[in-house]
């Protein structure tokens, strides 16, 4: 994760606001925009509403637009919508004290007896 974080442009926190679960799809989309884009800038990664928000650029150019490296970002945020955000494993989203996460059936039920029992 310290090649992402590296990568975090100037003025913005160099923090990966993901859980452990995620890192496997954040070392690929890596390689994949390394790829596309080796000198490519990231503003932002987090988790939002249950799914990955990855905001990059594929350079420090504002005005530089490329149709394949958006695309991966996009595969990346959709395939993250079934993967546990804990440990990776197949997912879905739920709501557990008004936040959207994705957890496995193992970390759903653990987050829940965490929580108080409250969950959508």
């Amino acid at each position: 994760m310290q090649r992402l974080i590296d990568r975090v442009a100037p003025g913005w926190p160099p923090v990966l606001d993901v859980s452990p679960g995620w890192y496997p799809l954040l070392a690929q989309l890596d390689a994949r925009l390394s790829a596309i884009a080796p000198a490519y800038v990231l503003q932002q990664c987090k988790s939002k509403f249950g799914s990955l928000s990855f905001y990059a650029s594929p350079s420090d150019d504002p005005s530089d637009y490329n149709e394949a490296f958006n695309e991966a970002i996009r595969a990346a945020e959709w395939e993250s919508i079934e993967m546990c955000e804990e440990c990776g494993s197949p997912g879905a989203q739920y709501v557990v004290n008004l936040w959207v996460s994705v957890l496995c059936p193992e970390h759903h039920s653990s987050t829940i007896r965490a929580a108080g029992g409250a969950a959508e």
